[in-house]
């Protein structure tokens, strides 16, 4: 008897973590359609870090100081991300110009020939801002991304801005980042 009241204990806590789990991943924390959840005014200085690009090179967002940067977390297996993606490219276009650049951060989302690939074939399109690749712990660490996609606006003196978790719209991002360009 005793043996099956353990079973039972354990079978109850492993169903509390599952109950709190999908909680934590429901899509009030984790919007789908009605719009990115804006995370304040994060008022801090954006970490130096350097990732790998497509190109096989090194860049840091130090490297972009003095532009405006909007940089969008996000994976090729994730659908909100891959949403979004046209309207970052028309952002770029807008705010390109004018001294401000969309920079993607692909997480686990394979080699630079992988991205380049779900660019071309499935999206159909050339990358058409930097595209860093990552990992999702390195995401987590130094940007606090803990969920995708993930925008922040980072201003010409590397100071995050804003945070945006969930699809964002060009309509949004360009009226979020005016005050910045």
């Amino acid at each position: 008897m005793r043996w099956k009241s353990t079973v039972g204990a354990v079978i109850l806590a492993g169903g509390a973590a599952l109950a709190f789990g999908s909680l934590a991943w429901s899509p009030a924390l984790f919007p789908s359609g009605d719009g990115p959840a804006y995370i304040g005014e994060p008022v801090a200085a954006a970490p130096q870090v350097e990732f790998e690009t497509i190109r096989g090179t090194r860049e840091s967002l130090a490297d972009y100081r003095g532009q405006v940067v909007l940089l969008n977390i996000w994976g090729t297996w994730c659908p909100p991300c891959v949403r979004e993606i046209p309207h970052l490219v028309e952002v770029q276009e807008v705010i390109g110009p004018r001294g401000g650049t969309v920079i993607g951060l692909a997480v686990e989302s394979g080699s630079a020939g992988d991205i380049q690939r779900f660019w071309t074939e499935r999206l159909e399109l050339e990358p058409a801002y930097p595209l860093w690749m990552g990992r999702n712990r390195d995401a987590q660490r130094h940007f606090e991304a803990f969920g995708l996609p993930n925008t922040l606006i980072i201003d010409r003196d590397g100071l995050i801005r804003a945070r945006f978790l969930g699809m964002v719209t060009r309509e949004l991002l360009l009226e979020e980042v005016e005050p910045y360009l």
